[in-house]
Formats: C-alpha cells, structure tokens, sequence
C-alpha cells in the first residue's frame, strides 16, 4: 500500500513535499504535539460536519474547536482560519482513501 505523506513544520502544512497552507494549533493548545498519526475523513459529531481526523492529535478545520486550525495567511496575532483548506484536504483524503492509500501526518 502506498503513502500520501502530509507533513506540518514551523507552521505550514505540506502535501507530498508541496507547501499547501498555514496551520497553529487549536483548540487552547499552545503547540501541535510532534509525531506521526494516521489522517483520515470522519464525521465530528461535534463540528456537524465531515472533517480530517489525525488520530492521536486531533480535528482539523477552520473552526475554533479543532486541534488544527488551517489558514492561508496571518493575521496580526494568528492564522486566519480559512474553511477552503479544509475542503481541499478532504478531498484529497478521500481520493487516497478510495485508491486504498494510507496517509500519514508527520508534525515535526
């Protein structure tokens, strides 16, 4: 089975080596914890909504109770959330998951 690598270091996040957007941590956390941790699409019940899922750190999304807030740019004090990276990245998680990959984020 092959791998789609998503990677996030110093505040961005990269799909297969490409820079893709900004990400800071969510949620009252402080930092994104380093390791490796399998990302998939789920349903929040508790965003209402299908979102990426990093087992082990969390949800991924735009909105203030995710784990890992995704943004295209800065503002004056952090990311500004942008739901449209979400988007992308869940399709791009279910086109892997419907060619049977296995993704991985990597957060160094």
């Amino acid at each position: 089975m092959s791998t789609v690598k998503v990677g996030i270091e110093n505040g961005r996040m990269y799909l297969n080596n490409t820079h893709f957007c900004l990400v800071e941590a969510g949620n009252g956390s402080d930092c994104i914890l380093s390791g490796a941790y399998e990302l998939s699409s789920q349903f929040s019940h508790s965003h209402g909504r299908v979102l990426p899922k990093a087992d082990g750190a969390g949800w991924i999304g735009a909105d203030a109770g995710c784990d890992i807030i995704l943004g295209g740019v800065r503002g004056r004090t952090s990311v500004i959330p942008n739901p449209s990276f979400v988007d992308a990245l869940l399709v791009k998680l279910e086109v892997a998951e419907g060619l049977g990959k296995y993704v991985l984020l990597e957060v160094k």
